[in-house]
């Protein structure tokens, strides 16, 4: 299990759980989540299990596909629609998805993984991976840049894998579960999960001070 952003060094205290939606690409599941108060901020937090992002409703692997067909694949929307089976979802939904991937992934995560892989290994040089391709034909230079950087993260995520491995051989992510992995890892650096994530909604809008407040961690 891994926690929404509980402060380390106290225990919380629980309160009880609540039902949480885990939609898949074949089926809706609804499952109980612990919920808890921390005694540091006295805020009450969500304990997810790493297959879950915060707010929300779908798995995090079903995210990780429909993004990686857009920045990975090259596949428009309406190539990705056409290839959608099950419970959704919609055409506004992957947009949202692809946006908020490229805001949360390319800017607010992106120079947390380079720090710890400059950490790791100062004397090595950072995997220069050119754009692809297909994202010249995003329009706005801003979103194109984002885009850009979310899908260089993307490949620096599979390199801090390679190394997390390296070290912890009982560690075992399929490349289907990398976003899970990521997950993973930025709860144990005690860093607010926020691959997903857009300024523009209101219940996921960060304040200038929380967008720099990520603690340097303990490295694993």
């Amino acid at each position: 299990m891994s926690s929404s952003g509980v402060p380390s060094g106290r225990h919380p205290d629980p309160l009880g759980t609540c039902e949480r939606q885990a939609r898949t690409a074949v089926a809706i599941y609804w499952i109980e989540v612990q919920r808890v108060r921390c005694k540091a901020c006295e805020h009450t937090h969500s304990l997810l299990a790493d297959f879950l992002h915060p707010y929300r409703h779908y798995v995090i692997q079903r995210l990780q596909e429909v993004v990686s067909w857009y920045l990975l694949a090259g596949l428009s929307i309406n190539a990705i629609m056409s290839r959608l089976t099950g419970p959704g979802p919609g055409r506004s939904t992957v947009r949202e998805w692809i946006r908020s991937f490229s805001y949360g992934a390319g800017v607010l995560i992106f120079d947390v993984l380079c720090r710890w892989l400059m950490q790791t290994s100062p004397l090595s040089e950072l995997p220069k991976t050119p754009p692809p391709q297909h994202l010249d034909r995003v329009p706005g230079g801003i979103q194109r840049h984002h885009l850009t950087k979310a899908h260089r993260f993307w490949h620096l995520a599979e390199r801090v894998y390679a190394q997390v491995k390296a070290r912890l051989s009982r560690l075992h992510f399929s490349p289907r579960h990398l976003l899970s992995f990521v997950l993973h890892w930025l709860q144990r650096r005690r860093i607010p999960p926020r691959l997903f994530w857009s300024p523009a909604s209101p219940a996921l809008r960060l304040s200038p001070s929380s967008r720099l407040g990520f603690p340097s961690g303990v490295l694993i």
